[in-house]
């Protein structure tokens, strides 16, 4: 299995963080793509823990809501919660300006 991450989140928010963001960045640009979950300027992701997990099973589930705190902290991710019911809640996220940028300059280093 071969994982790409933005080395320079990585050094500001840790690997995990970065990890965490290329798997967000992936389902953002799909959403984008089919036009799904957009919100005001914002597209928004439905941030499933099992499915982050299975994605990255060398990380914890500790180090990977490090990594999501770590990234709403540094600017580059926002969070809405909704209850759905008395004990389930959704964790949604977007992100920032300052994080699309980032994710960009991530691609553009890539594709050149």
């Amino acid at each position: 299995m071969v994982q790409k991450f933005h080395t320079g989140l990585a050094g500001k928010a840790g690997v995990s963080a970065s990890l965490l963001a290329e798997i967000l960045w992936k389902e953002v640009k799909e959403n984008e793509f089919y036009r799904r979950c957009q919100y005001g300027k914002e597209t928004w992701v439905c941030l499933d823990w099992e499915k982050v997990l299975a994605a990255l099973p060398y990380l914890t589930k500790r180090e990977v809501k490090a990594g999501f705190s770590r990234l709403k902290r540094e600017g580059v991710l926002i969070e809405r919660v909704e209850k759905q019911e008395k004990c389930r809640r959704m964790v949604w996220c977007a992100f920032t300006e300052k994080g699309k940028k980032l994710m960009e300059e991530s691609e553009d280093e890539i594709f050149g």
